[in-house]
């Protein structure tokens, strides 16, 4: 005699037309500015529009736990406290808002929502000792889960692409596991417009872009007839240092810096990885080119790679570089600033002979960094 499951399979057209509503509802011009708002902000009014929009009503569930209410609050979305209780009901993409600062926490929240959804934590809001809110494990751990897509967007525009790819991928095209996108609140520059660099952080997303950026990576400097000398990659919050970092450059040493997002360090060497191990199983066929090498393999010059975690998550895309890369996190030796990741590209150039030694030494002097 075979007893019933707990919880029945759910038709999968449920789940995909849900899904479809929601993409349909993400594609409308947004209620705000996604390119000055936080991506917290931004998620909130996502989520909103999500559950109340036109054709897209209750077409997603929302859980938020861990997260406090108070007035005013970008998050004050109608949610249910736990995902337990809607697992009897048809099946939906799933929204988790949570503020987990441990692995221990985390996992809670996972099997809470069965490792499958869209987990959004803010824990970098918070004052705390550890980089961007969390123990340096979790993220350590969420890179080693293959079932995991990790991301740490940098403004509301990223959020948008990278939700729209959360479900397509898990509920149209119904892959397993689950996003991770850690969210902060910091609002863009008002005035950013004003500076080149700065200004294209801020921009919004075109489709190729945005598509990109689900991938790991895009560019968001416009392009500059000056040859580049360096690339600059950031992450989250790290974006717009990473920005400040190339105008330093530009202004003060005339050297020309690409500016790349990378929303996920992690996707890139995992897409990386796939690539070789396919090339290397078919050495007849035409080679995979990874996204992280679309992107970067024009060129040998110097590629600084900054996020707000240890330097090491950054770090996993360095085995893929044709020229000289360097890993910033917040582990390192020194401030992830500006002035600091300027002089960091001095010296790169420096160590590959295309730059005199001492322009390092006027750059310390230059930002009162000795």
């Amino acid at each position: 005699m075979h007893s019933s499951p707990l919880f029945p399979p759910q038709p999968l057209d449920a789940a995909r037309h849900a899904a479809q509503a929601c993409l349909a509802a993400l594609a409308a011009p947004p209620a705000l500015p996604l390119r000055q708002v936080s991506p917290r902000r931004a998620l909130g009014a996502m989520a909103g529009s999500l559950q109340t929009g036109p054709g897209a009503a209750n077409a997603i569930r929302v859980v938020r736990a861990e997260v406090a209410q108070r007035p005013d609050d970008a998050w004050n979305v109608t949610a249910s406290a736990s995902a337990w209780p809607l697992r009897y009901g048809a099946d939906k993409p799933l929204l988790y808002l949570c503020r987990p600062a441990s692995l221990q926490a985390l996992s809670g929240v996972l099997v809470d929502a069965r490792e499958r959804g869209i987990v959004c934590s803010d824990a970098e809001t918070q004052s705390s000792r550890w980089p961007k809110g969390v123990q340096p494990a979790l993220p350590a751990w969420l890179a080693t889960q293959h079932n995991c897509t990790p991301f740490d967007p940098a403004t509301g525009e990223e959020v948008r692409a990278i939700l729209r790819s959360a479900l397509e991928t898990l509920y149209l095209e119904q892959q397993t596991g689950y996003y991770y996108l850690a969210i902060h609140d910091e609002e863009a520059d008002e005035g950013a417009d004003e500076n080149a660099d700065e200004g294209a952080v801020a921009t919004p997303l075109s489709d190729a872009d945005a598509a990109a950026a689900s991938l790991g990576m895009y560019r968001v400097s416009p392009p500059d007839p000056a040859p580049c000398r360096v690339r600059l990659c950031g992450a989250g919050t790290m974006l717009a240092v990473v920005a400040d970092a190339a105008r330093l450059l530009k202004d003060d040493w005339d050297i020309a810096a690409q500016v790349w997002s990378c929303p996920s360090y992690t996707r890139l060497a995992r897409d990386a990885q796939a690539a070789e191990q396919w090339n290397l199983c078919h050495p007849r066929a035409i080679p995979r080119l990874a996204h992280v090498r679309r992107c970067l393999d024009d060129s040998a010059a110097p590629v600084i790679a900054v996020t707000g975690y240890g330097q090491h998550i950054a770090g996993q895309i360095g085995g893929y570089m044709r020229g000289r890369f360097i890993a910033v996190g917040a582990d390192a030796m020194m401030e992830v600033s500006a002035p600091w990741l300027a002089v960091t590209a001095l010296k790169a150039l420096a160590d590959d002979g295309t730059l005199p030694l001492q322009f390092i030494e006027y750059a310390l002097r230059r930002y009162a960094l000795l």
